[in-house]
């Protein structure tokens, strides 16, 4: 009898929480695939974006809960007490092929393996990456009807432009609300001094709703998840890692004093997939040549672990 071997979290090939690796033209099928978009040429402040796919697949071997070797698959909540993604099948498709100074043919690649993804009927986990990505994750949707987008950030990405680029990390819920099937925008945990007023109010004025993280503490939870009952359609999520606080999340390009706890945006994502169905999301803005720690990415790789764990019931 061959002896089964131990694909423990220290060795081997750093997938996703050690799920399958897959070519996303395989045969496969799971209930989410998990893809990277090493990309940061967009980056206005800090680069070192491109290198948050690779961290957060490494800190995320830690969270390997689908191993064959393990009596009880998935992870059980010790506040909610339940099992969560005990029959979820999760894959890895790898990276998107990125050339690093060009924005169009990394973005096409993104729409492509975002649509084979959808195609195959799981849902698309994307790893930024500067915010840019988001983009073409978006747009990979083109072709699945209305779609809502909820936006968590420090920032509200709202510019037209930067020095004449407009496909910036900065103008990416701009370039969203240009797309035809992009039908209602919320924006959560927006804060920081160089927000633009003029950018707040034409964005209001287009019907975006903006919760920033000072109206989020004073509301609370369970209203601000009440406050977004309005967004009926499918529902695309893409959570900037800059919206937790500094403290929990220090590797990131554009850091913001104060910011939402681990525990306070868990517990949004939670009551999110709750009342909405998500189709896809993605995490970005994670990097880690500022945080030598891994905490950003640890925080990164459980979000996306616990989120997935509230999605697929």
């Amino acid at each position: 009898m061959e002896q089964q071997k131990h694909n423990t979290s220290f060795f081997g090939i750093s997938s996703f929480a050690k799920v399958p690796i897959v070519d996303v033209d395989g045969v496969w099928e799971a209930n989410a695939a998990v893809f990277g978009v090493p990309f940061d040429a967009s980056a206005g402040y800090r680069p070192g974006a491109r290198f948050g796919p690779r961290s957060i697949r490494d800190l995320s071997t830690r969270l390997c809960f689908f191993e064959s070797s393990l009596l009880k698959k998935g992870y059980w909540d010790i506040d909610l007490k339940k099992r969560f993604l005990e029959n979820a099948v999760l894959v890895d498709c790898g990276d998107v092929d990125v050339i690093s100074v060009n924005s169009e043919y990394t973005f096409k690649e993104t729409v492509k393996i975002v649509e084979k993804i959808i195609k195959k009927g799981a849902i698309p986990v994307a790893l930024g990456g500067d915010h840019s990505i988001s983009i073409p994750c978006i747009e990979g949707f083109k072709n699945q009807g209305p779609l809502d987008i909820v936006h968590l950030d420090a920032h509200l990405d709202l510019r037209d432009s930067l020095l004449g680029a407009k496909h910036g990390h900065s103008s990416v819920i701009r370039r969203a609300m240009e797309m035809e099937h992009v039908e209602k925008v919320a924006s959560v945990g927006i804060r920081g001094l160089r927000t633009s007023e003029d950018d707040y109010y034409w964005a209001k004025e287009q019907g975006n709703q903006i919760i920033s993280y000072g109206e989020f503490k004073q509301a609370g939870l369970e209203s601000v998840l009440a406050s977004l009952d309005y967004m009926k359609n499918n529902c695309y999520v893409t959570i900037d890692i800059d919206v937790l606080n500094v403290s929990e999340a220090p590797g990131t390009g554009t850091p913001e004093a104060e910011g939402l706890t681990y525990t306070e945006l868990k517990k949004l994502l939670q009551g999110l997939a709750s009342t909405k169905k998500i189709v896809g999301f993605d995490l970005v803005e994670v990097n880690p040549l500022f945080d030598p720690t891994g905490i950003t990415s640890l925080a990164a790789s459980r979000l996306i672990i616990e989120f997935l764990g509230a999605i697929i019931k």
